[in-house]
Formats: structure tokens, C-alpha cells, sequence
């Protein structure tokens, strides 16, 4: 039977971060904090963040869309969702194999 997931909260990484280094949660905190500050400032920018064995990190360029609305749409109309950039991830081999190794 499987097992329903877990949510890994940022509370959670910053106290799995400070028992594998053995040191404070403080300092777990300001760096993984550090970690996340750069990825998000060199996405803002529009560079690609590779974390060998992890996954790459991309702004991907989405084109405007005619959707039709999911709540009180009766009239069926559709709307245009401009377009817009947003954060792509694609899985390194590693973690893709971790994943698929995990069900079995």
C-alpha cells in the first residue's frame, strides 16, 4: 500500500542541514538562506542555475494563451493569459534516479 508523501518545509531543511554539518540552526539558516538568495537573484536575471546530479533551474519564456476560465465560466468565453516568464526545473539523473528508485 502506498505510503501518502510528507511536506519538507524550509524549518525542516534548516534543522537536516544543521544536524549533517553539527552545527546551529542559526547558522543552517543564514546558509541556506544564502543558497536561495543567489538562485533566486541569478533567475531574476535570467541565468541558468545547474546543480550537477540535482537539476537546472531556467526562466522558460511562456506565450500568450486563450483559455476558457475555470470557475464561473458559464458564459464560455475565453480569456488571454499574457505572456510571461516562469522558473522551469528539470531533474538531474541523480535525483530522477532516487525518485524512480523509490517506489519499488
Amino acid at each position: 500500500m502506498p505510503t501518502t508523501p510528507t511536506t519538507l518545509r524550509k524549518s525542516d531543511l534548516v534543522a537536516a542541514v544543521a544536524n549533517t554539518m553539527g552545527t546551529t540552526r542559526s547558522a543552517a539558516e543564514d546558509s541556506l538562506n544564502a543558497v536561495l538568495g543567489t538562485l533566486r537573484k541569478s533567475l531574476a536575471k535570467g541565468d541558468r542555475v545547474v546543480l550537477t546530479g540535482f537539476g537546472t533551474f531556467e526562466v522558460r519564456q511562456v506565450k500568450e494563451r486563450k483559455v476558457r476560465p475555470i470557475r464561473g465560466g458559464a458564459s464560455g468565453k475565453t480569456i488571454t493569459v499574457p505572456a510571461h516568464r516562469r522558473v522551469g526545473f528539470s531533474a538531474g539523473a541523480e535525483l530522477a534516479q532516487a525518485v524512480r528508485s523509490r517506489g519499488r
